[in-house]
C-alpha cells in the first residue's frame, strides 16, 4: 500500500529514479528523498557513482557521498545490457520523476529517451540536467563544479578586480541541485491539474547565472548610461577582524555606526562625509570595509560581540568548521543530527531544513553500499532468480 502525504512528508508515496553521478541530481534527489519520496539510484555495477570515493571516507565510501545520499535504494546495473535497459524502463513505467546528469542525446542512444519513457508513462517528470545546455558550441563538453564557476563569472566575483578565484567549495552543483528541486516539485504541481508529467531542461550554467545575478551582476544589469554606479555590494563581504578570532556584521543605519566608532575609538570619524549617512558609506565602501577590517584587532570577540548586540547591530561570530557543531544557535534550532550507521560509523549531518506544518524532521538514514537493493528491486519489477543470476553471473549486475 502506497504512503499517503503529510504535513511533514508531502512528497510520500512519491517514487523519483536518479542516473547519474557526482553531486547535482544525487543531492536533488535526496532532498526529495527528505521530504518523503522513496529514491532508486541507478549506479553503473563495477564502480558505482565516483563520489563514494572521493575526500574523507570510511569502509570505502565517502563522506561527501552519504551528504548527498542518505536513504536512497542502489540497483547497481549495465545500461549497456539489454535486461538492465528493460530494468530502468520498468522502474520509470511507475516512476513520478527521473532526474539524470547525463550529457545530451545520451539517454535516447540507451534506448532510455524523455519521449519514449514518457509515452509510456504520461505522468513522469522527466528532467535532464547539463553542464553547458543542450544546444551551443559548448553543449557536448564535459561539465564540473569548477568549470561553470569559471564561465558563469564566479570566478570573476570571488577574485576581485585584478585575478580569478574559485568559491571552495561545489557551489554551482548544490545550486542546480535546489534548482531542480524546485522545478521537479513545480511540475508536480502542475500534474495535479493536468495529469500528465512533463519534460524539464536544466543547465548548471543557466542555474549558475541566474544565481549569481541579482547582487553579483547589478552592475551589468541597468545599461543606460545615467545609472548610478555605486561600489558592488561584493565590497561590504568583510568581516570585523579581533585579536582571537572575527565577526560577521551587517551595520547599516547610522545607529549602528555611532556603536562601531565608539567600540573602535573612532568617534572623530562622525563628521567625516565618507561614514556620515547611509549613502555615503555605500558610496564609499573601500573606505568603510577597511576600517572594519583592522580597527577591532585591539579586542578580543567577546568584547565586539558584547558592544554589536547592545546596538542590536545584525552579527555573528565567524565559527571555525571545527567549531560550529557546538555553537547555541545551530544546536537550538536542531540543524544537525548524530547518528550511528553500519558502515560509516557513527557521524553528523543536517536535518531537513524546511519545517512543514512547523515540525522538525529527520533524516537519520544510511546512504546505500552499491548495489544494495539490486536483488530486491529486480524482484519487485517481476525478474526471475534466473536472468539475475545470469546477469550478476555476466558483471551487468551487483548483488552483493
Amino acid at each position: 500500500m502506497s504512503e499517503k502525504p503529510t504535513a511533514e512528508k508531502p512528497l510520500a508515496g512519491l517514487e523519483v529514479l536518479e542516473l547519474s553521478t557526482m553531486v547535482t541530481c544525487s543531492l536533488s534527489a535526496m532532498m526529495l528523498r527528505a521530504q518523503g519520496a522513496r529514491v532508486i539510484k541507478i549506479e553503473p555495477p563495477q564502480i558505482g557513482d565516483p563520489m563514494r570515493y572521493l575526500g574523507s571516507q570510511k569502509n570505502g565510501v565517502s563522506a561527501l557521498f552519504h551528504n548527498c545520499n542518505r536513504g536512497k535504494r542502489s540497483l547497481a546495473i549495465d545500461l549497456k545490457h539489454e535486461t538492465g535497459v528493460e530494468a530502468v524502463r520498468r522502474l520509470a513505467g511507475r516512476a513520478d520523476i527521473l532526474l539524470n546528469n547525463y550529457r545530451p542525446g545520451v539517454m535516447d542512444k540507451l534506448g532510455l529517451g524523455s519521449a519514449a519513457l514518457r509515452a509510456a508513462n504520461p505522468k513522469l517528470i522527466n528532467v535532464a540536467v547539463t553542464g553547458f545546455g543542450t544546444i551551443g558550441p559548448m553543449a557536448d563538453r564535459p561539465a564540473y563544479d569548477h568549470v561553470i564557476q569559471g564561465i558563469s563569472g564566479i570566478t570573476a566575483l570571488q577574485g576581485g578586480t585584478d585575478h580569478f578565484a574559485f568559491v571552495r567549495q561545489l557551489m554551482c552543483d548544490k545550486l542546480t541541485a535546489y534548482t531542480v528541486a524546485q522545478a521537479a516539485t513545480a511540475a508536480l504541481v502542475a500534474r495535479a491539474s493536468t495529469g500528465e508529467g512533463q519534460h524539464i531542461d536544466i543547465s548548471m550554467l543557466h542555474a549558475c547565472l541566474a544565481f549569481m545575478w541579482p547582487d553579483g551582476m547589478m552592475h551589468q544589469t541597468l545599461l543606460d548610461d545615467d545609472a548610478l554606479d555605486l561600489p558592488p555590494m561584493s565590497e561590504t563581504y568583510q568581516t570585523v577582524n579581533t585579536k582571537d578570532g572575527a565577526v560577521a556584521a551587517a551595520a547599516l543605519s547610522d545607529q549602528h555606526w555611532d556603536a562601531i566608532l565608539k567600540l573602535l575609538d573612532r568617534e572623530e570619524l562622525k563628521s567625516d562625509p565618507r561614514f556620515e549617512s547611509l549613502p555615503a558609506r555605500m558610496a564609499n565602501l573601500t573606505d568603510v570595509m577597511a576600517l572594519l577590517k583592522d580597527g577591532a584587532l585591539h579586542l578580543s570577540v567577546d568584547e565586539v560581540m558584547t558592544a554589536f548586540e547592545a546596538a542590536d547591530i545584525p552579527s555573528a561570530k565567524c565559527e571555525r568548521r571545527t567549531t560550529l557543531t557546538a555553537n547555541a544557535q545551530i544546536q537550538a534550532i536542531g540543524a544537525l543530527e548524530t547518528y550511528v550507521t553500519e558502515n560509516l560509523g557513527r557521524l553528523t549531518a543536517p536535518t531537513p531544513p524546511a519545517l512543514f506544518d512547523g515540525r522538525a524532521t529527520s533524516l537519520a538514514e544510511a546512504c546505500p553500499n552499491l548495489g544494495q537493493h539490486s536483488r530486491v528491486i529486480m524482484d519487485e519489477l517481476g525478474f526471475d532468480t534466473d536472468t539475475v543470476e545470469k546477469m550478476a553471473d555476466a558483471g551487468a549486475l551487483l548483488c552483493p
